[in-house]
């Protein structure tokens, strides 16, 4: 009897587990040939892993597009965000991201309202900002600065949407184990992009931060929406993080909404408490000038009193974050 395209995976599974992992891949890989699209998402998420297998976003990208051209649309998506940002050193294709996000939105309103947002952004053929955008120096040490309409109202709109159906209780970073943890430090919602969730549109306005901030793309953690409602917080803390090899040395903030009272971002040691129109973005340094952070920058996301304060946060590392 022929093995069923079910059992060829799970014994491509097995064959990884016991350390076989070249038999393994090339089990995969012909079954993609033979047009079976599930063994290219395994296979995807593979490479994507790096457990099975050798970490490779690159063919992780390769295989997600072979899949998606066998119909695994479910796959669209990470497909385009790979291509947009070239992750891993996988080399950007900004051009056929687009393309392929055009296509989408032919059936899809999502993807469709997308790709009206960065037609009308001031990007070039890459996606990169066309000029330097001003700001408004608030603070010296540490730095604090103000970008004004960072974000159209248009695109904070369909941010706060999209982030509604993924939104999860926020956490904070234990400093005992290195984990991710619930406390009562931080009580609200948050929705993050990492680089496989990256569309377009996210992949966009991360470059535009990083413009903004005078730093890389590639230095950036994934971008944040952080979801408050009435009596949500984020007490008084630091963003750097102790014993840091590649720390956290600046904050970006976009308030995306306006419908709140109460919740402003105080800084409690400098006597500031800040609060922007909505598309508004502050950026602020964690660290002084020898590196180490820098206790004058603690602040505080204060109590919620009334409605829903909708905050993009984005941490940027002193170096390039290793992806591979």
């Amino acid at each position: 009897m022929v093995p069923s395209g079910d059992e060829l995976l799970q014994r491509a599974d097995m064959l990884a587990k016991h350390g076989r992992s070249v038999e393994a891949i090339t089990l995969l890989e012909q079954q993609l040939v033979l047009g079976n699209a599930r063994a290219g998402a395994v296979l995807a998420a593979w490479y994507l892993a790096g457990k099975l297998v050798k970490r490779d976003l690159g063919r992780c990208r390769e295989v997600l597009g072979r899949a998606c051209a066998l119909g695994a649309h479910e796959l669209e998506p990470a497909y385009i965000a790979l291509l947009a940002n070239g992750a891993g050193g996988s080399g950007r294709r900004w051009q056929d991201a687009l393309e392929r996000l055009a296509e989408r939105g032919k059936s899809g309103a999502g993807a469709r309202v997308e790709r009206t947002l960065l037609g009308k952004m001031a990007i070039d053929q890459c996606g990169d900002p066309v000029s330097q955008l001003e700001s408004n120096q608030l603070y010296s040490m540490p730095t604090i600065e103000e970008f004004p309409a960072f974000m159209t109202e248009e695109e904070c709109r369909y941010l706060c949407e999209v982030v509604q159906p993924i939104l999860t209780p926020a956490t904070v970073g234990d400093p005992r184990t290195g984990k991710n943890v619930l406390d009562p430090v931080r009580k609200a919602r948050t929705a993050a992009f990492p680089f496989i969730a990256e569309s377009p549109f996210i992949h966009a306005i991360n470059r535009r931060i990083a413009s903004a901030t005078r730093t890389t793309y590639e230095q950036g953690e994934p971008l944040q929406v952080i979801s408050y409602g009435v009596g949500d917080e984020f007490k008084l803390h630091s963003d750097a993080i102790a014993n840091c090899g590649n720390q956290r040395k600046l904050t970006f903030l976009v308030w995306l909404k306006a419908d709140f009272t109460g919740g402003e971002t105080e800084f409690p040691r400098l006597g500031l408490s800040l609060r922007g129109k909505p598309g508004d973005g502050i950026a602020f340094t964690n660290t002084d000038a020898s590196g180490q952070p820098d206790p004058m920058a603690w602040h505080a996301g204060l109590p919620v009193t009334g409605g829903h304060k909708l905050m993009l946060s984005k941490w940027i590392r002193t170096h390039p974050i290793d992806l591979d």
